[in-house]
């Protein structure tokens, strides 16, 4: 039986005086002390493992009065259910964890005060975030850190639960409470002869998981003081994030401070959990405006965009501002950014009297991108030459080419993706109809070389208004042959921003797309229109239409959030670029959340999974928008 003995009074003296009695035998019973019941033979456990996995004994309230603890057994559960066998079930190496993060940071600050007591015995600790992601490990017994290496305990690697089964860390992380997993209580092969003991670690001030603390011991040194002395090591922990927290909001709130915010200069500053603004910015920016300039500010702290240059924005109140991004470092480590924002001089655009939105008054965009490239396309066809628009599939190309001959009593317009072998008659006879005041020619990439060439001939020496379009991904310099032909144009090349680079445009162009394809227009919210940015679209608004499309056949509801998107949508805006696995994992819980219509504990139920897992999985993952700014 193990011996039971008064928690002591200072936690790293406890350790020692714990570890000094921890060897005993095991091979009969251990004792269960705070959240354990009663004494259970290691032998019944073994015994219900072995029907467990044999399919022989497969409820948990017949595993429990076969002496398997409840939570033990829900785990063997999820553990099958995870599709792991005891074999196979090992840490499997994951990307994006953060091993100098806060709660990494905070931990060392304890953990350095406290491992003087694993000198003397085999033992480690491990520090995991909320997702099961192996960030620090302290051992310092060679021979049992060459034990853990074999295991592929490691730092970079996952421990959850659906990567290694039943462990302290996964089972704390799931029930949110302490837990010691003795031997065969682990669901692993490999960890029968390892007991584990392990405590959530929560955010001090919103309590939200945020990783776990594990001790991990041999089983013959089994002890029932671990699991309060790890318990008192996770609170330490918790207590140290306010310290570093309260570093991380000094340096933002300085950053702040310093900028020069008043009532005539809006100012944000923001991680991805924290926001300072003065009032003029806040009362400035609508929803969909925050959506916009939280992915700009992201973009810059994860260098997806490296650019120091300001950017334009055009608000939804369509007051038009200049955006400076400043990085925010603490340690040489970016932590936040600082956004300026600076006013036109004009406190807000007048549509009616824009030239593009005059003549262009039917295509939605805002962005800076947008109205410099339209602004160009009327200088140019205002010129009377030849004018020829260059961009990826769907970004638009046609439709500011009809929107350019608008209003002109006769139009024609010819088409090369239609087989046709008299393209250069009916392109002659249009150059030279008095009657047609503008020729639009559409793929031209799609013209052989002779076709071609025979295109440019016909439009140099034409006096007819003429503006063509060509789809490729490639810039005009860089394409293969027959398009190199075009090289010859007899007008300017203009190439159109491809919609990626136009993420402030996506909120005029969800509204307009949700008219045209189902007659009503629900609000996006700006977690979607964030998601939506993220993604890549390859085919340009033909892939958002079809999006558009896809979530209003399904809502007919007032609002669209981020359960209404696809799971392919979901999956590719996360905030890291995920493995191949993980993104496996993120389309089948998207589509669950999906087919539950946003109800997640219903999702969780589809899933075979508790609903704490699911919030987990959603967070470690990037799919969860609702609690971050990034």
């Amino acid at each position: 039986m193990a011996r039971d003995f008064a928690k002591p009074s200072g936690r790293a003296c406890g350790l020692l005086t714990l570890l000094s009695v921890m060897a005993h035998d095991f091979r009969d019973c251990f004792l269960e002390r705070g959240d354990f019941r009663m004494a259970r033979t290691a032998t019944d456990v073994m015994e219900a493992r072995e029907l467990f996995l044999t399919g022989e004994l497969e409820d948990v309230e017949h595993l429990t009065l076969r002496g398997v603890r409840p939570e033990i057994a829900e785990s063997w559960r999820r553990s099958v259910l995870h599709g792991l066998t005891p074999t196979q079930a090992l840490p499997r190496y994951i990307t994006g964890a953060d091993a100098d993060g806060r709660l990494a940071r905070a931990a060392e600050t304890v953990i350095t005060k406290a491992e003087t007591a694993l000198e003397e015995v085999d033992a480690a600790l491990t520090l995991t975030d909320n997702s099961g992601r192996l960030l620090k490990r302290w051992v310092k017994s060679s021979r049992f850190e060459r034990r853990l290496d074999l295991r592929q305990v490691i730092v970079g690697t996952s421990i959850a639960e659906d990567s290694v089964g039943t462990c302290s860390s996964g089972i704390a992380a799931e029930i949110g409470r302490p837990v010691m997993v003795v031997g065969h209580e682990h669901y692993s092969q490999g960890a029968l002869t390892m007991t584990t003991a392990g405590a959530p670690i929560r955010h001090p001030a919103t309590r939200k998981l945020l990783g776990t603390i594990n001790f991990t011991c041999d089983v013959h040194d089994t002890h029932s003081l671990m699991l309060p002395w790890v318990q008192g090591l996770a609170s330490e922990i918790e207590e140290a994030l306010l310290d570093v927290g309260t570093v991380h909001e000094q340096v933002l709130l300085k950053a702040y401070l310093r900028s020069g915010a008043d009532a005539r200069h809006p100012v944000i500053c923001l991680d991805d959990q924290t926001l300072i603004a003065n009032a003029v910015a806040s009362r400035m920016l609508g929803a969909t405006d925050q959506a916009v300039l939280w992915e700009m500010a992201a973009q810059r702290i994860s260098h997806v965009e490296p650019t120091v240059s300001p950017q334009t924005l055009r608000l939804e109140n369509t007051q038009m501002v200049r955006v400076d991004v400043e990085i925010v470092s603490h340690q040489s480590r970016p932590i936040g950014a600082l956004l300026r924002l600076t006013p036109s001089r004009t406190h807000r655009t007048d549509r009616s009297a824009s030239p593009a939105h005059q003549a262009l008054g039917d295509l939605r965009g805002r962005s800076a991108v947008w109205l410099e490239w339209i602004a160009q396309v009327q200088e140019s066809a205002s010129t009377g030459a030849p004018l020829l628009l260059w961009g990826e599939p769907g970004t638009g190309k046609t439709a500011v080419a009809k929107a350019v001959a608008d209003g002109t009593s006769h139009v024609v317009e010819l088409d090369a993706a239609l087989p046709d072998t008299t393209w250069t008659d009916r392109l002659s006879s249009a150059l030279h109809s008095p009657e047609v005041a503008w020729v639009i020619l559409r793929r031209l990439d799609l013209l052989d070389t002779s076709d071609a060439m025979a295109t440019i001939r016909l439009v140099t020496g034409s006096t007819a208004r003429v503006i063509a379009t060509i789809a490729s991904d490639e810039l005009p310099e860089r394409v293969s042959e027959p398009r190199t032909s075009f090289g010859a144009w007899p007008g300017p090349t203009l190439v159109a921003p491809p919609l990626r680079n136009r993420v402030e445009d996506l909120p005029d162009l969800l509204t307009a797309l949700s008219v045209e394809v189902s007659g009503h227009s629900p609000r996006w919210s700006g977690e979607v229109v964030q998601m939506l940015g993220r993604q890549t679209w390859p085919a340009n608004l033909h892939s958002l239409r079809s999006t558009v499309r896809a979530v209003l056949e399904r809502n007919k509801g007032p609002e669209v959030g981020i359960h209404h998107l696809p799971s392919y949508i979901s999956a590719h805006g996360t905030r890291r670029q995920l493995t191949g696995l993980e993104n496996i994992e993120a389309h089948a819980l998207m589509a669950a959340l999906r087919s539950a219509n946003g109800n997640k504990r219903d999702a969780a139920d589809r899933l075979g999974i508790a609903r704490s897992t699911l919030y987990r999985k959603m967070r470690a993952l990037g799919l969860d928008l609702s609690s971050a700014n990034f």
